[in-house]
């Protein structure tokens, strides 16, 4: 099998966009996103147009099905950064040390973002009943999500399982994450990146998510009934010479003035414990390996809070608010 040459060191994924992650214009639009459902256990679109447009985005809203109550998610995200005695406040304590990845647990960093994060692996041990309850009914909405984006893009389907990694089974590795905002932190609220799996659910009522499309960012605006599904460098890069391309969108979070919580699904290829690896797909040849999920995880997270090189040297420090 043949390997296949990418930007992949920390310090160089978004070369080609630095342009973006420096751009501070003021955004004066909001992002027209296509609106999907799940129905017969596939995405419904409204039109092939539809379809067409939230793959090429790369970022779309998704109803919530009706079957999945988040209602204890919510509160979580509202709660695991308190430290106090409320339901979830002590997941404040639970830290990286407890763990075989530095990743996990409990985060504030350099963005006015802190973080609780969970790979699949650890959530029926931490993770109230209730929490783990709507992390696996959301690891199936990303598996047929995963499905519908293959199918777009032309993947013969005897090779999804390699292709992902096992993620179109629902065997890859996935992370549930909370996030709470710090309001008295005056950085940028996230960092723009694009996430380095195969797709996010996330969950966000509350403006300040951004996306970038067309060479210029946009506002999202989110319902309470829906979530924001985008596209991370996985698909992207899987799909990136198929005749039907999935895009990963560039997104961010803008300075928070008031106290503001989210929570994600992350879908990515399995690296626990084969790393089974990132690909790109060639109609004429096949599967070509890029590099390891983990290499791209570890990489992606370094460089979304310590900036990015150009091509003359120059590195963001990602101050934009």
């Amino acid at each position: 099998m043949r390997h296949s040459t990418r930007p992949t060191s920390a310090g160089q994924l978004y070369s080609e966009l630095y342009h973006k992650r420096v751009d501070t214009r003021p955004v004066g639009t909001t992002a027209q996103l296509v609106c999907t459902w799940i129905e017969g256990g596939r995405l419904g679109f409204a039109n092939d147009q539809d379809r067409r447009q939230a793959f090429a985005d790369g970022v779309f809203l998704l109803t919530i099905p009706a079957e999945l109550d988040i209602t204890a998610a919510d509160q979580f995200a509202s709660e695991f950064y308190r430290g106090d005695a409320s339901p979830y406040g002590h997941f404040k304590n639970i830290r990286a040390n407890q763990f075989d990845d530095e990743l996990l647990g409990f985060h504030q960093r350099v963005d006015q973002i802190e973080q609780f994060l969970l790979e699949r692996r650890f959530w029926s041990r931490y993770y109230p009943t209730e929490i783990t309850r709507i992390a696996e009914k959301m690891t199936e909405v990303s598996r047929l999500i995963l499905g519908a984006a293959l199918d777009y893009a032309g993947i013969p389907k005897h090779l999804w399982p390699q292709a992902t990694g096992c993620c179109s089974q629902g065997a890859g590795t996935y992370h549930l994450t909370f996030n709470h905002y710090r309001a008295q932190l005056p950085e940028a609220g996230l960092s723009s990146h694009k996430d380095d799996g195969f797709l996010t659910i996330l969950r966000t009522t509350q403006p300040g998510l951004e996306v970038n499309r067309l060479d210029r960012w946009e506002s999202v605006k989110c319902a309470p009934d829906t979530f924001v599904i985008n596209f991370g460098l996985s698909m992207e890069w899987l799909t990136a010479h198929c005749d039907s391309p999935v895009a990963a969108i560039l997104h961010r979070v803008t300075h928070q003035a008031q106290d503001r919580i989210s929570f994600g699904h992350f879908s990515s290829s399995n690296f626990i414990p084969h790393d089974h690896g990132i690909f790109s797909y060639y109609p004429t040849r096949g599967l070509e390996r890029i590099c390891d999920a983990r290499e791209l995880i570890n990489n992606n997270d370094q460089e979304i809070y310590q900036g990015t090189v150009n091509a003359g040297g120059a590195q963001n420090e990602n101050t934009q608010d």
